[in-house]
């Protein structure tokens, strides 16, 4: 289904270039032209709307349904992701369509609407694409993330553990939660360590999830298995892209 929902917007593009090829050769193309314009308009509008106005997820909250928020994400995305290549289809048929009825003068006023038409929404969406990466670019730089502590501790199991106390500050503009801004990665001598589960988590209200206003600061704590309890741990954390990395550095184990 994940992957269907991935290249469905592909199916769609790749659909509207094909039926323009069949349709290159009708007569009256400021007729077509005007149709895949309105039709362009159509998806393009829907798209913005969807970008101003996404449908957030209102499910129940809590780690245990992280995986019914994130396939509502997708859904969302799907419809993001079809109407943008509906919208570029439809443009694209609109444009081929007008450029053919440009260039007969009975029929140049038509094909020049249908220019517009077509593509006004495009530049709107280049707009928001462009907001949207500076947008990304400053939140994602304005996040930071401390490390306060390092401690040896034992997991609920009884196993030497290494305890790992972050701070995370949202000093971006809109809100953030931990688990959606923050990848991190704990390695002794090379190799990641495994998550081990504390007793002090047991009756948490999961924080790495919890959404912070610009300004906020919130403690997450996690257990990792060690490999060697003498030996220091390398913290690294970053976002997503890779692009910012908050912490990258060797740290003894407190005892």
């Amino acid at each position: 289904m994940i992957v269907f929902i991935e290249i469905f917007p592909v199916i769609v593009f790749i659909a509207l270039i094909v039926m323009t090829i069949l349709l290159r050769k009708k007569k009256n193309p400021e007729k077509l032209a005007v149709f895949f314009s309105v039709f362009a308009l159509v998806c393009g509008i829907v798209h913005i709307f969807c970008e101003f106005y996404p449908f957030e997820y209102t499910g129940e909250s809590g780690i245990d349904y992280i995986g019914q928020a994130l396939i509502w994400g997708l859904f969302v995305n799907a419809i993001l992701y079809t109407t943008l290549a509906a919208y570029v289809g439809f443009a694209i048929a609109a444009t081929f369509f007008a450029v053919k009825a440009i260039k007969n003068k009975e029929t140049r006023k038509k094909g020049i609407i249908a220019l517009i038409l077509g593509w006004i929404c495009g530049l709107v969406i280049s707009g928001l694409i462009l907001t949207n990466i500076f947008s990304d670019y400053s939140n994602k730089k304005n996040i930071q993330v401390e490390v306060t502590e390092v401690s040896l501790t034992k997991s609920t199991d009884g196993e030497p553990a290494v305890r790992v106390e972050l701070e995370l500050y949202n000093g971006s503009k809109k809100e953030i939660s931990y688990l959606s801004s923050v990848y991190e990665e704990v390695t002794q001598d090379g190799k990641e360590l495994s998550h081990a589960p504390l007793f002090e988590n047991i009756n948490d209200d999961d924080p790495d999830i919890q959404f912070l206003e610009p300004g906020q600061s919130i403690t997450i704590v996690k257990g990792y298995e060690l490999e060697d309890p003498d030996d220091s741990v390398n913290i690294l954390c970053r976002s997503y892209d890779g692009r910012f990395i908050y912490v990258d550095d060797e740290f003894e184990v407190e005892r």
